[in-house]
């Protein structure tokens, strides 16, 4: 089986599916707390709002820059982002 395989069905395990899932919960919630549209975090972020859309619904699997970026505009730690 060549790397590239592997990386994929490790990306798609029950595992990681989960955090993704998990995490875009939490950027939703905290987005919607805050009073944010998806376009509005996009903007702020530096990312576009189709790819925001796609971290909140768990099927895009963000840099840690990104993660970095979430986090201090929506005035949390990166670990709350994945804190159950």
């Amino acid at each position: 089986m060549d790397n590239l395989a592997i990386i994929k069905m490790e990306d798609e395990s029950p595992l990681n599916v989960g955090i993704r899932k998990s995490l875009g919960r939490k950027v939703r919630r905290y987005r919607t707390e805050c009073g944010m549209t998806l376009q509005d975090l996009a903007d702020r972020c530096g990312v576009f709002r189709t790819y925001l859309s796609r971290i909140e619904s768990g099927n895009a699997n963000p840099t840690i820059a990104v993660l970095a970026a979430l986090a201090l505009i929506l005035n949390v730690s990166i670990v709350e982002l994945f804190e159950d």
